[in-house]
């Protein structure tokens, strides 16, 4: 199966930007930690929790690699472009988008419900980025794993919760 990764599809002798680097960088350790995750839990696809997701630029290529994925952002608009993605990539069945943000997270996803959460570009938007990444962890099933970016903080940070 060819690489779902948001930073491929470019042509090969164009120049990638620095974002799409990162990105890269970032699809990279995600990928392995999901895959790392499904050989512990043994499970063939996992639940994934993508708080401020948007549009879908990681949940969809999660889903395309066989995982459920839970988009949880504020933008109605978002949402919509996130379900006309998934359609378009094939794994409509597999994406739910929900509106609301980190901070009323429970009021729309269960506590210990997912193998692993997204939380990418949100903290700087919040109020509480603490409580932001206690709501984060708290979506965590055991043993789950948080993919943290925040920028400023130099990269992605993964952790077992």
């Amino acid at each position: 199966m060819p690489d779902p990764s948001p930073a491929f599809g470019r042509e090969a002798t164009s120049r990638p930007s620095r974002a799409s680097l990162r990105t890269a960088v970032v699809w990279d350790v995600l990928k392995d930690a999901l895959d790392r995750r499904v050989g512990a839990t043994g499970k063939d696809g996992l639940d994934v929790l993508d708080t401020g997701g948007g549009s879908g630029n990681f949940a969809v290529p999660v889903a395309r690699l066989g995982h459920r994925v839970t988009v949880v952002d504020p933008s109605p608009n978002a949402l919509f472009a996130l379900e006309r993605r998934a359609a378009e990539a094939g794994v409509a069945d597999l994406v739910t988008g929900v509106q609301g943000d980190v901070r009323g997270l429970f009021d729309v996803v269960g506590r210990e419900g997912y193998d692993a959460v997204l939380c990418h570009g949100v903290l700087e938007y919040v109020d509480d980025p603490a409580e932001g990444v206690r709501n984060a962890v708290a979506a965590l099933r055991p043993g789950g794993s948080l993919s943290l970016l925040a920028a400023g903080v130099g990269g992605a940070v993964l952790a077992r919760a």
